[in-house]
């Protein structure tokens, strides 16, 4: 057990040690010359992170939670609620755990109250440098910060074998006594603490509209180890005392890839990759009508391609090394990835997503097939990392799926398919993943809820809100990316293009062709680089038709000097909605998602304008 003052004196003594020249009097050695690593980028990855986003100068909240306790009894449940949502401390957001504990008749106590830190002012020193760029780290990394700013005695252990630190002890308290597992409720002592991780706010909407009331975090509870989860720019930390059985979990998980590994001989082999691009298509008695469309692919060595030395050390591989590996063994997948910063959500995603996947041959398993999904803002991919056995280990147990897979899809036979999806056909069991893979197997856990999470949360175990190209992996038994449609919670239009094969991803015939513009504008007219021609031109000063649209000009006019695009065909104000103020009323409303009320039609007007040449 490693007392963290006393660990970093041990490292800066060896710090001092190291640095020290020779006393003979001879030569300083000139250190070799450092050459940068290679950095494997295809054409199908897009963008990166921006200069401001590859440090740490924002705030990061963190908050240590001793344990629940119940409610005063002078103060309702909504009381807390309410003052959960109005918490005045400068540069703190409210957290949902202290709602959703209130549901429960309980409230928070902390040793550590959320706690906004401005890491402009924080230097990182990581326990972690073979893994880290300089100046970054991880989440267990700003703990040690936070021990010595705030005199807190915390203890950590360090495990050779399962390659991680674990915190064993906060101010003496070393976890909780076990609760969930019927044959040990109460006989074991904790075996440490755990973490969960907001990383990016939500905003929670006045009743009845659109507009935002107030944001918050809800923090989720995942596998990742915490000296491994990387640290960024206003994202939420809560420790949390653990059972045994919740530290087994992890560490059964850790144990697993760490053999992996050494059976490999120190490659990083995935041994299944999985794409579900659709479940099943069940009738109201639960006959399945048409099968999964799933792809499963082998036994995929991996390399490091090295997208973000920002974050991490040249060499070190993340899930979406494995990817990149998996394109370029498979010419018939094609994976599109780009890189998504804030978005017009408010989400702070800070990584590369999957945009749009298409595979057409045989897989691994000889299944034939011949599929395409496109992200939309309303379709995307939910990501799976880690072993088959906690597959179903998220919250709500199985919610997420059933939330997911059986709402706003297009291709799912409309209303009579969604209740019976939802479980609301008698006789028929909602979704829940069933039929869906491998981790069905799992589907019944004894006792429920093994994977411990709390107060419900949506997402969690290996389906974490954290990018692939975050995420170190060792070896994980399985990688799985699922199409998934969102529900549209930006107005009452169903999904229009991305959650089937046969939806029309654009209207081609609302692009304006430029390539032949007549009298295209130069960089000496003054509205040079600015969108909004109704700003000046309007029908009563010029040629300009009244129902004319700013973006219509281009057809005469070219593009005005507005960039390239990246290749995208669908929606562009997922990413760009808060950065387009001279746009007119593009985006003016989030009912109209895909701004067919505006003067700048999505996506057909950005593609005027916004060429993609290819490069």
């Amino acid at each position: 057990m490693i007392k963290n003052k006393l660990m970093i004196v041990s490292l800066a003594c060896g710090l001092a040690l190291t640095g020290c020249g020779s006393d003979d009097g001879g030569t300083v050695p000139v250190p070799p010359e450092v050459t940068p690593p290679d950095i494997i980028k295809p054409e199908y990855v897009f963008g990166g992170p921006g200069e401001d986003e590859q440090k740490l100068n924002k705030v990061i909240q963190i908050a240590i939670v001793k344990g629940f306790s119940p409610l005063d009894a002078k103060m309702s449940k909504a009381e807390v609620q309410k003052r959960a949502a109005s918490i005045d401390v400068e540069g703190v957001v409210h957290s949902k755990m202290v709602e959703d504990a209130a549901k429960r008749g309980l409230k928070v106590d902390y040793l550590l109250p959320p706690t906004a830190i401005n890491m402009a002012g924080v230097k990182i020193d990581t326990l972690r440098p073979e893994l880290f760029a300089e100046g970054r780290g991880s989440v267990l990394d700003l703990l040690m910060w936070v021990s010595e700013k705030y005199d807190l005695d915390i203890q950590i252990e360090k495990d050779d074998a399962l390659n991680t630190h674990f915190v064993t002890s906060i101010e003496g308290i070393e976890g909780l006594p076990e609760a969930v597992d019927q044959q040990h409720l109460g006989e074991t002592q904790g075996q440490g603490w755990k973490y969960l991780v907001g990383p990016s706010v939500w905003e929670a909407k006045k009743e009845g509209s659109y507009e935002a009331d107030h944001n918050y975090y809800k923090e989720e509870e995942i596998y990742f180890r915490m000296d491994h989860h990387p640290l960024k720019n206003e994202m939420s930390i809560v420790l949390v005392p653990a059972q045994p059985g919740e530290m087994e979990i992890r560490k059964r998980k850790y144990r697993k890839e760490m053999e992996r590994l050494a059976a490999n001989g120190g490659k990083v082999i995935v041994p299944e990759i999985v794409i579900d691009f659709k479940p099943a298509k069940y009738s109201a008695t639960g006959e399945i009508l048409v099968p999964n469309q799933r792809a499963v692919f082998k036994n995929i060595e991996v390399t490091a391609h090295n997208l973000r030395t920002d974050l991490y050390q040249p060499g070190v591989i993340t899930e979406l090394d494995a990817w990149l590996s998996l394109v370029e063994q498979r010419p018939d997948l094609k994976i599109d990835w780009s890189y998504w910063p804030r978005l017009s959500t408010n989400s702070n995603v800070q990584g590369y997503v999957a945009t749009a996947i298409s595979f057409n041959g045989r897989d691994d398993l000889g299944n034939i097939v011949n599929e395409t999904y496109t992200n939309n803002g309303s379709c995307g991919f939910v990501h799976h990392t880690g072993e088959w056995e906690n597959y179903m280990d998220s919250g709500a147990q199985n919610g997420l799926y059933q939330w997911v897979m059986c709402s706003a899809r297009t291709d799912m036979g409309g209303d009579e398919y969604r209740n019976a999806c939802y479980g609301k056909v008698p006789g028929v069991l909602g979704y829940r993943a069933h039929h869906y893979g491998a981790g069905e197997e799992f589907e019944n856990h004894n006792p429920k809820g093994r994977g411990y999470m709390k107060f419900g949360l949506p997402f969690g175990g290996n389906d974490p809100h954290l990018t692939g190209d975050a995420m170190i992996i060792y070896g994980p038994e399985y990688i799985n990316y699922i199409g998934a449609a969102f529900g549209n919670g930006y107005g009452n239009q169903q999904s229009t293009s991305g959650c089937d094969a046969e939806a029309p991803e654009i209207d081609p015939n609302r692009i304006k062709d430029i390539s032949k513009a007549r009298a295209p504008l130069t960089e000496s007219h003054f509205g040079w680089k600015l969108p909004d021609c109704s700003t000046c031109h309007n029908a009563a000063n010029s040629h300009v038709v009244e129902e004319m649209a700013p973006w219509e000009c281009a057809e005469c006019h070219g593009n005005n000097g507005a960039p390239a695009s990246h290749g995208e065909l669908l929606t562009c104000g997922f990413c760009h909605a808060k950065t387009l103020e001279k746009h007119g009323d593009a985006y003016s409303t989030k009912d109209d998602y895909y701004s067919e009320q505006t003067r700048f039609k999505e996506p057909e007007s950005c593609l005027t304008c916004h060429i993609d040449k290819g490069e």
